[in-house]
């Protein structure tokens, strides 16, 4: 399955009634949700010590695949393709770590013309 294969399917399984903020809105609040059930795995296993279990894996995997569903669902609102956000997101890390990520081209942000986050 590719992304636009992934994206048509994952938008029959969403709101059909929804307006483009709304849909947009939906997406955002998922982004939250989700992620915050990825970070809360990971806190339990950085802050307490807890092993990386079949469960904690499995769980792990399911959130970041409804991560991916609300990423399909906003693309679907504004308009693109998952692949076509994909391809410039990659083109965006080409230019901002030509050879591997570091630290400092991350604070380059040459993709930006070194502007900072605030600025760009």
């Amino acid at each position: 399955m590719n992304f636009n294969e992934y994206q048509a399917a994952a938008f029959r399984t969403a709101p059909q009634d929804q307006s483009q903020l709304d849909g947009l809105v939906h997406a955002c609040e998922g982004f939250f949700t989700e992620g915050g059930e990825c970070m809360t795995e990971v806190k339990r296993m950085h802050q307490y010590g807890k092993a990386m279990t079949e469960e904690i894996h499995a769980h792990l995997v399911e959130e970041v695949g409804d991560l991916l569903w609300y990423v399909a669902l906003a693309a679907e609102h504004l308009g693109v393709s998952m692949h076509q956000i994909a391809k410039q997101n990659i083109a965006k890390l080409e230019k901002r770590f030509p050879e591997k990520f570091s630290g400092e081209a991350a604070l380059a942000r040459a993709d930006k013309g070194g502007l900072s986050h605030r600025e760009s």
